[in-house]
């Protein structure tokens, strides 16, 4: 498995796994769920861009997990933190496909994904946060290097609830990628990674 640019081959996988999600998250966090796929293609071309960010957003780069057929996965790297992306949120979000849960494909996904923001983007330390219940997300940031830094408060649609808020270093990677449209290969996988937790 690889992280690649979002591309159209992958459309059908995607939408499969979007259903999955919205039959496995009971209060979707995920902000793209009414796009259709090409919309969320040139959506994603433009907020990492910065162009017509909704109020509030900060540009962001979205990358795809798949291997030579299917959507394994999706991050979102922010570039930047605003006051509220401090307190929920932080630098990284990602979500798993619901019938790949608990096969480490998210630990992977992590995996490569710091080692792409150690290579391109101006990032000393990255935030991630994650419900405090969520015990698997939590142990996924641990492993690939997260320090707790403390539990807030925060409020969403499913109510109040403690967030653990986790830092993590970024080093530089020694990576080989090939761009173009849908190829971005890892040749080397760092041991770290920054994230929001989405299980």
């Amino acid at each position: 498995m690889r992280l690649i640019r979002p591309a159209r081959e992958y459309l059908q996988s995607y939408e499969e796994a979007r259903k999955e999600y919205r039959s496995g998250v009971p209060v979707s966090t995920y902000p793209f769920l009414d796009l259709s796929g090409e919309e969320f293609l040139a959506k994603a071309q433009d907020f990492e861009q910065g162009k017509e960010l909704p109020k509030g957003w900060v540009p962001a780069t979205y990358l795809w997990l798949a291997d030579e057929t299917e959507f394994w996965g999706e991050v979102s790297i922010r570039h930047e933190l605003t006051d509220a992306l401090l307190q929920f949120g932080g630098n990284v979000g990602y979500w798993v496909r619901k019938s790949a849960w608990g096969r480490g494909i998210g630990t992977e996904m992590l995996r490569q994904t710091l080692a792409y923001i150690g290579e391109y983007l101006a990032l000393d330390r990255v935030l991630l946060t994650c419900n405090d219940e969520n015990i698997a997300s939590a142990r996924i940031i641990e492993k690939n290097g997260g320090i707790l830094q403390d539990k807030i408060e925060n409020s969403d649609r499913a109510g109040t609830r403690l967030t653990r808020r986790y830092w993590i270093s970024v080093g530089k990677p020694e990576m080989e990628y090939t761009n173009g449209e849908g190829n971005l290969h890892e040749h080397n996988i760092s041991s770290f990674i920054a994230t929001r937790c989405v299980k």
